[in-house]
């Protein structure tokens, strides 16, 4: 069975079931790494594929009693390793990560995010891999900077009991976080479209909308209404990604492709 694997922005490969073994004991194929043969549908993590048909030939990465260390993505036992967040850091690789985090250094990115279901959990202003969050395609050092908002569940119930108190309270209690994430040239144009629609309708909707309210003109007052909703439509795609929870050390955000909740490892509460 042949192999590609990509490293950095070029496609390497192929290569066999047992050269690409070698390639990842050498570490020039890491966990995260996005590997593809005949027969997937997409490209997949290193990890992924390996823990779930284990290649022939190979010890299997994900048996039990092992885990990939954070800083260096190598496999180890876990009784030659500790655990920090939800992650593994090996013996050799200890003495690094402490002082990374005694002078206030960012966490490797295996330790700032991780995958829940569809869902993508990372620490406040974790580093995003250089990959686009809608396809997992190379984002070419392009950053999408977001403020994302989040608020709990009973502030919907109390702005439909009071609006004005239940607004108040909102802003009282909201949570925010702010993210960097990386968008392929074709996302970030999709992103633009719907932006420039979104306003275009949404605002000229609405005027056009009072504007049939006041004039009477009936059945094409309620298409400047279907025109502004349409615009809000656009304008929330617009966003990308929404945040499902934040708390004060972690962000749940939804709107995370696949492809790329595949690189990171599982987020275990």
């Amino acid at each position: 069975m042949e192999w590609f694997y990509a490293e950095g922005d070029r496609q390497c490969g192929p290569v066999s079931d047992e050269q690409l073994v070698d390639l990842a004991r050498s570490g020039k194929v890491l966990p995260n790494s996005l590997v593809w043969r005949q027969g997937m549908a997409h490209w997949q993590s290193y990890a992924s594929v390996q823990s779930g048909t284990p290649l022939a030939g190979s010890s299997p990465m994900a048996a039990t009693g092992t885990a990939q260390c954070a800083e260096c993505g190598h496999t180890f036992s876990v009784n030659d390793m500790v655990s920090f967040r939800n992650s593994w850091v090996c013996a050799a690789c200890k003495p690094i990560f402490l002082q990374r985090m005694q002078e206030g250094a960012s966490p490797p990115i295996s330790m700032a995010l991780w995958r829940s279901g569809k869902i993508l959990v990372t620490a406040p202003r974790a580093a995003f891999p250089d990959r686009c969050v809608k396809c997992n395609a190379p984002a070419n050092g392009a950053r999408l900077k977001r403020t994302l908002y989040w608020y709990p569940p009973y502030v919907f119930v109390l702005i439909l009991l009071s609006l004005l108190i239940g607004l108040i309270i909102a802003m009282v209690v909201r949570k925010t976080a702010r993210v960097e994430i990386g968008l392929c040239e074709v996302h970030r144009s999709r992103r633009v479209r719907s932006i420039a629609l979104g306003w275009v309708l949404g605002l000229g909707g609405f005027v056009l909308f009072v504007a049939g309210i006041i004039n009477s003109w009936g059945f094409l007052t309620l298409l400047c209404f279907a025109a502004f909703v349409c615009g809000m439509v656009f304008l929330a795609r617009s966003n990308v990604i929404n945040a499902k929870r934040i708390d004060s050390n972690h962000v749940w955000i939804k709107g995370v492709c696949q492809p790329f909740l595949d690189m990171l490892p599982e987020w275990k509460e």
